[in-house]
């Protein structure tokens, strides 16, 4: 490391605590976020520690020539950000927030030698440092979607796990609420759990609920109706209820004939009905 890379190296470090401040003092009022203007005192330090270790491990890559020591933080600050349920795009304003804090302290080094520096080092430094702040960047987003997405798949694990698909509402007729997305139902061997349930329960009615469903891709809705299919081979009539108009376009699109199907607008009139007959 040259001599002015070196004076550069050390003065930001003497900036940390004056470009955590300046950082913190940008902040704003959000609500139900950790950078929010109003946060605590508590998590105002805990915010300002991160931005400490942020800073020298930044800085460090001057010294160091190296990038390997930026995934430390990333994987650590992205991981408490993802768990907390902050929103990525958060996290990504207030990058962009201190890295013009941090670039404008560069500018002061500057002005303060001018006479020592040369073109050649300004380049050079802009190209490292914002490679720097670019690759903590990819590398966050990287270890945020990766928390993200493990969060994701164990809570659909959890409700496959937890959830009883069919609810009995009277001797002979059961209900089945879908709510999400019905692409979340297929590992879960969701057709097979209806039908044991509808029998174990000796169900002579079961109704399906695509209310809570707000899209349906085709090969999804063919393996709909092939349940009821395998329902109706059991002896259980099928009623449908909240189909959406798209879910309909769908259905006839395939070929689907929903003459033998009955279908209500609202759970509640099927339930009504259906109840009063039996």
């Amino acid at each position: 490391m040259d001599k002015m890379t070196q004076k550069l190296h050390d003065f930001l470090l003497q900036q940390v605590n004056e470009m955590a401040q300046e950082w913190l003092d940008s902040r704003e009022i959000e609500e139900n976020s950790v950078y929010s203007a109003d946060a605590s005192p508590e998590v105002t330090e805990y915010l300002r520690e991160q931005n400490h270790y942020f800073t020298r491990t930044i800085v460090q890559v001057l010294k160091e020539g190296s990038f390997k020591n930026l995934s430390g933080w990333a994987q650590e600050i992205a991981t408490k950000r993802a768990c907390s349920g902050n929103p990525l795009y958060q996290s990504i304003r207030h990058f962009k927030t201190f890295r013009f804090i941090f670039l404008n302290r560069i500018e002061v080094f500057v002005d303060l030698h001018q006479s020592n520096i040369t073109q050649r080092d300004i380049l050079l430094w802009n190209k490292i440092l914002n490679e720097a702040f670019d690759q903590m960047i990819e590398l966050f987003t990287r270890y945020y979607g990766e928390v993200a997405e493990a969060q994701a798949y164990s809570q659909k694990m959890l409700i496959s796990e937890l959830s009883t698909p069919v609810i009995s509402i009277s001797d002979t007729v059961g209900v089945v609420p879908l709510i999400g997305q019905i692409d979340d139902y297929k590992s879960n061997d969701f057709a097979e759990k209806i039908m044991l349930q509808a029998k174990d329960l000796e169900l002579s009615c079961l109704i399906i609920d695509l209310s809570g469903v707000p899209s349906i891709d085709t090969m999804m809705t063919n393996e709909l109706f092939q349940v009821v299919n395998m329902l109706e081979l059991l002896g259980i009539d099928t009623t449908i209820t909240g189909i959406r108009p798209e879910i309909a376009l769908t259905a006839v699109q395939l070929g689907i004939d929903f003459s033998k199907i009955r279908t209500y607008g609202k759970l509640k009139d099927a339930v009504s009905n259906l109840l009063h007959k039996r």
